[in-house]
């Protein structure tokens, strides 16, 4: 615990560097209260994310003061939008400012502790590397930001970073920090701060500002193993896990700009509209399925209105909700079709099969029993689940909430079976994949949760008020039954998901971080250290060859020496290909020396292979390079060997910088 309390002020700033930007945006545009903090973070991010990318068209490369510079600016941006929509809507259209009141704020700090208590017993220590095949990838390009000050987001290869722009930026502000920290700390925030926050802002203008909702929406966002916790490790999918935990806080301006939810004083439709557009920028660089998520729910939302309307009324208002509902309808179609054929970045994601091979019936039956909570059902979640899904079904203007989780649920459905060219076209923006899925169908289901508990809440209200009688006419009651409603619905909620089920969640992040299989162990602390050792025989800005399942592309990320892998999964382009295949044969082969000089390889590292995705079958060129022609060993440490490439006429080694 001592170390989690050393890193606390490094936590901090994380939040800080996302929240604050974002806030001072959102108050300028006219946003107020829980809204406004909802939406700060995905409007932090649009700064921490977007800027890099204009940064880097101008030429300047990313640090702390362009960060300052370019969140002032933001701020000003949105300061002068907000002016231009209150000449145009008057102050006393926008309302008095929706100050936070002690149940937002318990709400918010409920859902924290709870994320927390969850999850960093799991991590064990912020400095514990997470075990996941992606995590050489996420750790790689961090360092390669920090290595070139380019942080944007399109720099080559192209990829959605805001999750790598918010961990580079605090450590360029606390240079003491190591990378595996700032991984963790800016996914700790991502699931204890940002998801919480969203989920309670949600909840607020869905169902009202009772205290049960709040803190019971602080709770719920706590509840689910399949968002946050299991992107947490699963993966490792941190730009997934940070653009589902925006989601929340940029629907309620989205949805209300778009009329599917109820504009308030506080918050009328054009501010709204504004607010939503300033964090399309900072949810779309988190991960683009983050942009989709949004636009498929508010459309969903705006369908449910239009079919509410159509069902209850009659002439014009009912032909212009059907005409309506078929132009969202022929927009979805038309859009589901021809995107895949304008971006080819949407058509390879789109091809991703993950061999899916489960009965549609076993599909459909593990969405709605939450397959992806470890252990068995969670009946006591199910039963409040369906509660809420029932009071919602019964109140038209809720009823797009059970429209969005039926949705996601037979998109789960859809991924978790057999993939089809028509399944591809609806769940590809997902990656084809059921547990990314799962994390977006956890949005709706803590909205029916929530409802599920004001709906208990409520039952108790009416059987306490029942059986209590006020000591006098006026008293007692009053005052006694709101707070023991409340208290009351809550007990009963964590008694019915068995205290939150941390067990189950903490054992599940876990088992990412410290596996118990040798086989799923990406690096060892020993290992890493051999890894220093062979990094100071290598001179700095060569790039070595190694095979990334054996832990040597972290050669990179932890110190700092460029390698031809900085991903598990092998790069794409034709020469780092043709090299993993035939560096053995570089004496034969003149293609071999030609792609080794252009990629600047004159290193290589060789070692057994542990992890359970080797790929060995694409790196048969970098194994075993002892004893062959156009090699000399260098050195070796624990299950490793470095070789310096002496064919293709490379000049003798460059003592490194010590």
């Amino acid at each position: 615990m001592s170390e989690w309390l050393q890193a606390l002020p490094a936590l901090l700033l994380v939040v800080a560097l996302v929240v604050l930007p974002g806030l001072g945006a959102a108050y300028a545009v006219g946003l107020r209260g829980l809204v406004a903090w909802g939406t700060a973070p995905a409007l932090g991010v649009s700064v921490l994310a977007g800027a890099p990318v204009v940064a880097q068209v101008i030429g300047l490369g990313w640090s702390p003061g362009l960060f300052v510079a370019a969140a002032a600016g933001w701020v000003l941006l949105a300061l002068g939008v907000g002016l231009l929509l209150r000449a145009r809507w008057p102050p006393s259209a926008v309302g008095e400012a929706d100050r936070p009141r002690w149940p937002s704020v318990a709400g918010v700090g409920l859902g924290v502790a709870a994320v927390l208590a969850a999850a960093v017993p799991a991590m064990g220590s912020p400095h514990e590397l997470v075990d996941s095949t992606d995590a050489v990838a996420h750790l790689n390009r961090i360092r390669a930001f920090l290595d070139t000050t380019n942080f944007s987001s399109l720099r080559a290869p192209s990829y959605p970073s805001g999750f790598h722009d918010i961990a580079a930026t605090a450590m360029q502000v606390l240079p003491r920090l190591d990378i595996v920290e700032a991984a963790n700390l800016t996914a700790l925030t991502t699931a204890a701060v940002i998801w919480p926050l969203g989920c309670v802002a949600l909840a607020r203008h869905c169902f009202g500002r009772s205290p049960v909702v709040l803190l019971g929406a602080g709770l719920a966002s706590a509840t689910f193993t399949s968002f946050p916790f299991i992107l947490l490790g699963w993966g490792v999918l941190w730009p997934n896990l940070l653009a589902t935990a925006l989601l929340p806080g940029v629907l309620v301006p989205a949805l209300v700009a778009a009329g599917a939810l109820r504009a308030t004083a506080q918050l009328t439709r054009p501010v709204a509209g504004v607010a939503a557009l300033l964090a399309v920028p900072g949810l779309t660089l988190s991960h683009p399925n983050g942009l989709v998520s949004l636009a498929m729910i508010v459309v969903l939302g705006l369908m449910t209105a239009a079919g509410n309307r159509a069902l209850h009324a009659s002439g014009r208002p009912r032909a212009r909700a059907m005409a309506l509902l078929a132009a969202l309808v022929t927009a979805v179609g038309a859009g589901l079709v021809v995107v895949p054929r304008l971006s080819r970045q949407v058509a390879d994601t789109q091809s991703y099969d993950f061999a899916a091979a489960q009965p549609v019936g076993s599909a459909l039956m593990d969405g709605l029993l939450l397959a992806l909570q470890v252990g068995g059902p969670p009946w006591g979640l199910l039963l409040v689940m369906l509660a809420g899904g029932v009071s919602c079904a019964l109140r038209p203007e809720r009823r797009w909430i059970v429209v969005t989780h039926v949705a996601c649920l037979l998109l789960f459905a859809i991924a978790a079976t057999s993939r089809t060219p028509l399944g591809a076209l609806l769940t590809g923006y997902w990656y084809n994949d059921k547990v990314r899925l799962a994390a977006l169908a956890t949005v709706p289901a803590l909205l029916l949760v929530v409802a599920g508990i004001a709906v208990l809440a409520c039952g108790l209200q009416r059987a306490l008020t029942a059986y209590t009688r006020p000591a006098r006419p006026g008293a007692g009651a009053a005052r006694v039954l709101p707070g023991a409603v409340v208290t009351s619905a809550l007990v009963l909620f964590i008694v019915a998901t068995v205290g939150l089920d941390h067990a189950e969640t903490t054992g599940l992040t876990a088992r990412y971080y410290r596996p118990p299989q040798p086989d799923r162990v990406l690096l060892t602390a020993a290992e890493n250290a051999d890894l220093a050792h062979l990094a100071a025989h290598i001179p700095e800005g060569v790039v070595t060859a190694g095979v990334p399942a054996n832990g040597s592309s972290f050669l990179y990320a932890f110190h700092d020496r460029p390698v031809l892998f900085d991903s598990l999964l092998l790069n794409p382009d034709p020469d780092s290909a043709l090299i993993a295949m035939h560096l053995k044969d570089v004496l034969r082969r003149g293609d071999v020396c030609a792609a080794l000089r252009r990629m600047n390889v004159q290193y290589a590292v060789t070692g057994p292979v542990r992890y359970w995705l080797s790929l060995s079958d694409r790196t048969t060129g970098l194994a075993a390079l002892g004893g062959t022609p156009g090699f000399e060993e260098v050195d070796r440490a624990g299950r490793y060997r470095l070789y310096r490439i002496t064919a293709c006429g490379f000049g003798p080694p460059r003592v490194p910088e010590r």
